[in-house]
């Protein structure tokens, strides 16, 4: 649980940037623009929340910045109201949104050309648990193919690597083969 109170942290430094951007500025997710991408936070965030807590499915969030802060910022509660009892934790969704939080903070950050760095403890945690995230996965519809980090040892070009991420923005080009949102 403390890894996606960490991503929620990185998302909500995100959006900062976000909100001043131009919502269709090109993002690493070549078929979403900064508008969609936010879009898709803030529904999973939503929807991670609603997991979590046990909750049906609500009406899809409002788009925008302001709806995905106040999705991440109810995450966090709920995160925090929890029952630290194992049994009714559901884990497995945590870790999941942990990644997704993570990653699309950095999608954010490179369409809004923000090169605030992801958080290292929680970069090098999230490489500790992607073994679980990635091994037998079915990346279709998920993420791209791994890619060979440009600096093996850097823990975040690993991380991004590892989901198909170029840790530099590559050139934008339609034909190319991109990883899911």
């Amino acid at each position: 649980m403390d890894l996606l109170v960490q991503a929620t942290g990185a998302a909500l430094d995100s959006l900062h940037q976000a909100a001043l951007a131009d919502p269709g500025a090109p993002t690493p997710c070549t078929r979403w623009d900064l508008a969609t991408l936010v879009r898709h936070l803030t529904d999973s965030t939503a929807a991670t929340r609603e997991l979590l807590a046990g909750l049906p499915p609500g009406p899809p969030p409002q788009p925008g910045c302001a709806p995905a802060r106040h999705e991440l910022h109810l995450l966090r509660a709920t995160v925090r109201d929890l029952p630290r009892d194992p049994a009714h934790v559901r884990w497995a969704a945590a870790l999941l949104a942990s990644y997704e939080l993570t990653l699309h903070a950095w999608d954010i950050n490179q369409a809004t050309g923000c090169r605030t760095p992801l958080p290292p403890p929680l970069v090098e945690a999230l490489l500790g648990y992607a073994p679980l995230v990635l091994d037998g996965v079915d990346r279709t519809d998920l993420f791209a193919a791994p890619l060979p980090p440009p600096r093996p040892d850097h823990s975040t070009d690993r991380l991004l690597a590892l989901f198909g991420r170029h840790a530099e923005p590559a050139p934008r080009d339609p034909d190319r083969t991109t990883h899911a949102p």
